[in-house]
């Protein structure tokens, strides 16, 4: 045993054959554990422990010798990874170490995994580019709720975990779960288990490399405890070689169909996804939305997590409906990046609609719908080519022709539109508790022109009518998978990718509660300064509708089973104080404005602000407050 120390001291055997060495002379695996954290200390000095050229080697490959926690780090590095979202755990000790040295990466604490993923999530699609995360074997589970989210939107984000020693896998060891990936099979694109500490660079680039390849999406990596303090000469490459560019061009021939079909239809429809928000084709789809005169839609709220096209534009109608008021019967629809509606036993759109879809999710695209034209490609171009192909078809004059009735008919209907919503708002300004319309109007005088709104709200159609997105006006992010507790989460994320960008966050008191009152240390320790609105009426508002509206015995009696949520009626702005964030509670409809404005003067500051907003409940049986009166008191047998 003494030569084995020896040698481990001399590192020259590394702790994994050190530990394997004990084990082989009948040390425990938690002796042995222990025995070589205590001996740690004593090692001799690595023998590089940073990124070195060679002359034989590209620019773009560095050998590197340090513990796999250093090698992950500068492997992230050369991904151009600034920030790892992360909750401290043991294992990840050589991961903390080696970010000691790194000026331009920043470890982002927070206290649950899934406001962990939910910042990486958010910040993922404001920046556009992968986010990293970091916890703890047990608290994968926790992470996977948000992951769920980056799932269903189709958003880059690596999950790492310190997995057991190697040596203990199989073992039952201390928070092991054998086959851990295969959790995480559903809602990821790639699972690995790192199996040697030099490999853990390669299996990091390859993990980036399935994330950020379109359709993005989440991956997972375990990194075992041992490999991540184990040391390894590897080498270090850049991201950039293992990039996989997905701007791909739609087949030409499908595009001089698909533009034959838009110049001969009677009564076409743009509908306008995600896609659009991740590529950065807005401009292309508004300029042939107005090329042909097109009204267009986008996916049901619960089917996207952007508003790509401008919402005060003459041609937008809202959210699509199987059965559109306007235009009415469709004859061909072009489905540009987004998810079309779930089906279910009968399809949500006429049978006689010509369907042309054109997305880079060729396992979405024509997936339930029969499509006319499907077009694998890259949205930005497919808007593009297009464009140039309807104009190399039409002359100016036949596109006068075909698009001015159309287009002054889609402006009288979008403005009869907003001007409904207005007059609803107007007759619910005064409404105390105060009403979702007139929050959403005192909101759209007071946001900067560029703002970002970060929603995760059930009633949130009606105060994103209210507001102008998309264009030149407002940016806004919302989630598609609808698990909660993403909204605090994600804003905090949203402003570290736009720190000069004022945000505010809206969400419900449901989604605030889903993901605790955690994130608002993030934002205290962190200094975020976002502006952050909860809406809260004591209630599952839109839930209790929702059940309500099918009948039954609560409807009948009045008597709600499951979504109040007063008795006791929670003050989240004492909870918010409580997290080191300022707060107010607002009641009256006359306080709004003035809450807002105190929220911009402490965010100019550098500091978050939190608004418990007291809105009312409306919908089926709003005004009661009867729940089952229950209590775990009433067992009691023996009472003092």
């Amino acid at each position: 045993m003494k030569d084995l120390v020896k040698q481990y001291l001399d590192r020259d055997v590394s702790r994994r054959k050190f530990l394997a060495g004990l084990s082989a002379l009948g040390v425990s695996a938690a002796g042995a554990g222990s025995m070589a954290k205590s001996l740690a200390a004593y090692q001799a000095p690595a023998s590089a422990t940073t990124p070195a050229a060679s002359a034989d080697r590209p620019a773009w490959q560095r050998e590197m010798t340090g513990s796999g926690g250093a090698l992950l780090v500068a492997q992230l590095k050369a991904a151009g990874i600034e920030y790892i979202f992360f909750n401290p755990s043991t294992g990840e000790a050589p991961v903390y170490d080696a970010m000691m040295d790194e000026a331009n990466m920043h470890l982002i604490k927070g206290l649950h995994e899934g406001s962990l993923a939910a910042m990486a999530d958010g910040y993922a699609k404001a920046s556009g580019k992968m986010a990293f995360v970091m916890c703890a074997r047990p608290g994968l589970p926790n992470c996977m709720t948000q992951m769920f989210n980056s799932w269903k939107d189709r958003i880059p984000v690596l999950v790492g975990v310190d997995n057991v020693d190697e040596s203990s896998l199989g073992q039952d060891a201390f928070e092991e779960v054998e086959s851990m990936g295969a959790m995480t099979a559903p809602i990821t694109k790639w699972h690995w288990n790192a199996d040697s500490t030099a490999k853990i660079p390669e299996i990091t680039r390859r993990a980036i490399k399935f994330a950020t390849t379109e359709p993005c999406g989440p991956v997972f990596v375990s990194y075992p405890e041992d490999l991540l303090a184990d040391e390894a000469k590897t080498t270090i490459m850049d991201q950039s070689k293992f990039d996989i560019s997905m701007k791909v061009r739609p087949d030409p021939a499908l595009v001089e169909k698909a533009a034959r079909l838009l110049i001969e239809a009677k009564n076409p429809l743009l509908y306008v996804g995600d896609e659009i928000a991740w590529s950065r084709a807005e401009k292309e789809t508004l300029e042939l939305a107005e090329l042909l005169a097109l009204p267009t839609t986008r996916p049901p709220g619960s089917l996207g997590w952007s508003k790509p096209f401008p919402t005060r534009h003459d041609l937008w109608l809202g959210d699509y409906q199987t059965n559109l008021r306007f235009p009415g019967a469709v004859d061909v629809m072009l489905n540009l990046g987004g998810r079309l509606p779930y089906a279910g036993e009968r399809l949500k759109m006429r049978a006689g609609v010509k369907l042309i879809e054109a997305r880079i999710d060729s396992g979405n695209l024509a997936r339930t719908y029969p499509t006319e034209v499907a077009m694998v490609a890259d949205v930005k171009m497919a808007a593009a080519d297009l464009i140039a192909a309807v104009k190399s078809m039409a002359t100016d004059a036949r596109l006068k022709q075909i698009t001015q009735d159309r287009r002054e008919k889609t402006a009288a209907f979008s403005k009869q539109t907003r001007d409904f919503h207005l007059a609803i708002a107007k007759n619910r300004w005064d409404r105390n508790p105060l009403s979702v319309e007139r929050l959403g109007v005192e909101l759209d005088q007071f946001l900067d022109k560029d703002a970002v709104v970060v929603g995760e709200i059930d009633s949130g159609r009606t105060i994103e009518n209210l507001i102008a997105f998309g264009g030149n006006d407002r940016t806004f992010f919302s989630n598609g998978g609808r698990a909660l507790g993403w909204g605090l989460g994600a804003a905090f994320g949203v402003k570290l990718a736009m720190p000069d960008r004022q945000v505010v966050a809206i969400m419900g008191d449901g989604a605030f509660l889903f993901a605790g009152p955690q994130p608002l240390w993030s934002y205290g320790r962190y200094k975020a300064p976002v502006t952050i609105i909860v809406l809260n009426n004591r209630s599952y508002n839109n839930e209790r509708n929702r059940i309500w509206a099918q009948g039954g015995r609560q409807f009948e009696t009045g008597r709600d089973m499951a979504c109040y949520m007063g008795d006791p009626d929670m003050d989240f702005a004492l909870v918010s104080r409580g997290f080191g964030v300022e707060s107010e509670v607002v009641e009256a409809p006359g306080d709004i404005r003035a809450a807002l404005d105190r929220g911009r003067r402490a965010n100019i500051s550098g500091a978050p602000y939190f608004i418990d907003m007291r809105i009312e409940r409306g919908g089926i049986g709003a005004q009661s407050t009867w729940h089952p009166g229950f209590t775990v008191e009433s067992l009691r047998t023996k009472k003092v």
